[in-house]
Parts: C-alpha cells; sequence; structure tokens
C-alpha cells in the first residue's frame, strides 16, 4: 500500500526500548502519516562507539516491531561502510520514494543540536520535522525551534506519552543481571539474552 506522508525515526537504538516505540508510533498518529519508517544508524557520528553491532540493532528494531501495523525497520544506514548522516539518508529516502512527504522526527535534544550536523541547513530547507517531547528531556517549545532554524511552517511539536526509559539503564542492567521488564518488548529482550548483547 503506497504511503503519502512518512515520519523517518532515526538513532542509535543501542538497544531499541519502549521509549522508542512509543515515539514511533505516536509521531506517526501526531502528523496523520501512514508510517514511521524507522533506520538504526550504522556508525552513528554524533556520539562514542556502539556497544551492540548494526545488524544486531536493526535486528532489535525489527524485533520490538513485530507485526505492528504502520511500522518499518530499515537497512539504509546500517549498510553504509562510512558515517550515517540524516542529511545524506533523507536525500536517499527522497530520491527512492518522490511523492511522499517525509517528515524528520527528533527528540528535543536531539533538536537542540541540529546547528552542529552534517549539511544542516539543506536538512532544514528540504523536510518537514516533527520534534517530539517525551519524559526525562528538557521540553522544546515551537518558538524555541524557530530560533533554532527550524521552519515555522515545517515544524510540528508534539508531546509524547512515552515511559522515562534509556538505554543506559537497560545496559547496566543487562550487566547487573536485572531484570527488562516495561524497558524493552519481550522479543528484545530475549534477543538480547540470546545473543549475549550488553555483557
Amino acid at each position: 500500500m503506497a504511503v503519502s506522508r512518512v515520519a523517518v525515526f532515526g538513532g542509535t537504538f543501542d538497544p531499541f526500548h519502549l521509549g522508542h516505540l512509543a515515539v514511533a508510533e505516536q509521531a506517526r498518529e501526531g502528523i496523520l502519516a501512514g508510517e514511521t519508517w524507522i533506520v538504526p544508524a550504522g556508525i552513528p557520528p554524533h556520539r562514542g562507539p556502539v556497544e551492540a553491532g548494526a545488524a544486531d540493532r536493526l535486528d532489535m528494531c525489527r524485533a520490538a516491531i513485530g507485526e505492528r501495523p504502520g511500522l518499518r525497520a530499515l537497512d539504509l544506514e546500517v549498510r553504509r561502510t562510512g558515517p550515517a548522516f540524516t542529511a545524506d539518508t533523507m536525500r536517499d529516502l527522497s530520491t527512492a520514494h518522490p511523492g511522499v512527504g517525509l517528515w524528520v522526527v527528533l527528540g528535543a535534544d536531539a533538536a537542540r543540536q541540529i546547528g552542529e550536523w552534517h549539511d544542516a541547513k539543506r536538512l532544514l530547507a528540504g523536510y518537514h520535522f516533527v520534534l517530539v517531547n517525551r519524559s526525562g528531556e528538557t521540553p522544546i517549545r515551537h518558538e524555541e525551534a524557530i530560533r533554532l532554524g527550524f521552519h515555522p511552517e515545517r515544524t510540528r511539536v508534539l508531546s509524547i506519552d512515552s515511559p522515562d526509559v534509556s538505554a543506559t539503564e537497560i545496559r547496566r542492567r543487562v550487566r547487573a543481571g536485572e531484570s527488562l521488564n516495561g524497558l524493552v518488548s519481550p522479543a528484545v529482550a530475549d534477543l538480547i539474552a540470546e545473543r549475549g548483547l550488553y555483557r
């Protein structure tokens, strides 16, 4: 089924947790998109080394999504040999899917760093954005977003109802042998255990 509007949600997803899932689903609903495309970074340019490999992180995204309608995990950045820049990913998606309205999903913290991103001017000029406020982050407001360079008519700010989950806490719990209940989906917890991730 063809979709006319898509939310594009990129990130390290080390691992993909229930907070990410809430963002993916509620961002899609908030902008009335047909789908959210989840794009795990192969080599994230804005943070230190990841703990799980790209293939494992992609598999965790796919495990979390399961059969949920309207969500897809793409291997676009995982297949890259160099850093995964959002501007390049959006260019590639635009070329591959002409006529689809692409909205970049960003958390408040990421939105505040947009000026430091590779080719930020091209990214800001070419796409719509949905900026999400979720638990654990200082909320961003529309006025602040405009000051940061987001176009007022192509930017929407959403408050997401999500659990206050951090990937750092999940990795700590795995190392400590503690439960991941309420933090990741059961399928992701199983995959982490089966592959011995984050030990």
